[in-house]
């Protein structure tokens, strides 16, 4: 038996495999061919990266593109008489009111003349769509943005954006990684950040959000009004407000329980890169560490991972921060694995 949840869960799968078949549909000189996943051109980082968080997204994403091809192909026949929905796609749009506007939307724009084949060419689609634009970094790459609105966005080390901006609407997904937000006040338009089930809402200000293994808020200066998609822990509100000061934690896993605390001084030191750890286990000194470098710090015994370290440290020199903890333990660098710094016991 499906539950509301369960519903509502793949309702919202149906209607972001539609949102990228309208997307990818609608630029041909990208993407000439849409039921080639590998190569969907600059569509390529955002939609496998919300191909890789569900299996059945991209059979979904390839079901819709069949019925929309085959559509524009009837039309085209029937001189834009007629048209009949394949019984597949009728069933997946009565589910929804979503995928039934957006295929109305594109009966639309069938009737207008802008759909079409020419040989043996994919069919063009002009979008009227909400485009998702990614903006991405590297491994160790920490960069600054500015989006449409004027707003300002740090971008930490591995960190994959999808950014919608519209007349009516600012929103942001943030799929894997760290951002500072710095919003420029818009009272028409919102400002939207999703990232792990969560919805961050403010008009302006600034604000730190990580998706990793779960979801960090901290807001810098600003009021966030948060609403939660995703299933809490029993008796956990699933809107509340997010004060300066506070630090939201949020571990990945349905069920997972809120945590609020007031932000250690660390927290928003990842801007500059100079953190201060104030017995901090060495372990999440050596994770953060890792995630900025190619080359990766290792403990040859993994259990001194649990011992505290208070310090600063550039987190993002991998080698200051194999000696600072080596200094720490009073143990050497061996590196003589390619691609590791292992630390271990004097010789």
């Amino acid at each position: 038996m499906m539950t509301d949840s369960s519903a509502a869960q793949t309702e919202q799968d149906w209607q972001e495999a539609m949102e990228w078949a309208m997307t990818i549909l609608g630029d041909p000189k990208s993407v000439p061919d849409p039921l080639a996943l590998d190569r969907l051109g600059a569509h390529q980082a955002a939609f496998s990266a919300w191909a890789a968080d569900d299996p059945a997204r991209a059979a979904r994403y390839v079901g819709i593109v069949q019925d929309m091809l085959e559509a524009g192909d009837d039309a085209a026949r029937d001189g834009m008489r007629s048209r009949k929905l394949q019984p597949q796609m009728q069933h997946r749009m009565s589910r929804s009111p979503a995928l039934l506007a957006a295929s109305l939307a594109l009966v639309l724009l069938t009737a207008a003349g802008l759909w079409w084949r020419s040989g043996n060419t994919s069919p063009s689609l002009i979008a009227q769509s909400e485009a998702r634009t990614p903006i991405e970094t590297r491994i160790g790459e920490v960069r600054t943005e500015r989006l449409e609105d004027g707003t300002s966005v740090l971008l930490d080390t591995d960190t994959l954006l999808l950014v919608t901006m519209t007349a009516t609407q600012r929103r942001v997904e943030v799929k894997r990684g760290r951002a500072r937000f710095t919003v420029s006040q818009d009272t028409r338009r919102p400002f939207v950040v999703h990232g792990a089930g969560t919805d961050v809402t403010t008009k302006s200000g600034s604000f730190d959000i990580t998706v990793r293994e779960g979801l960090r808020l901290n807001p810098v200066d600003t009021l966030l009004d948060l609403s939660f998609a995703r299933a809490l822990a029993e008796g956990q509100a699933r809107r509340f407000q997010l004060r300066p000061g506070q630090l939201l934690t949020l571990k990945a896993g349905q069920g997972a329980q809120i945590s609020v605390i007031s932000a250690p001084r660390s927290e928003q030191q990842w801007v500059t890169g100079v953190k201060s750890f104030d017995n901090v286990p060495i372990s999440d000194v050596i994770a953060e560490a890792n995630s900025y470098s190619e080359t990766k710090i290792e403990l040859a015994t993994p259990a001194l991972g649990a011992r505290e370290i208070f310090a600063d440290i550039d987190i993002r020199d991998i080698e200051r921060v194999a000696q600072a903890i080596s200094a720490f333990l009073d143990m050497d660098i061996d590196r003589s694995h390619p691609g590791k710094l292992i630390l271990g016991a004097k010789k």
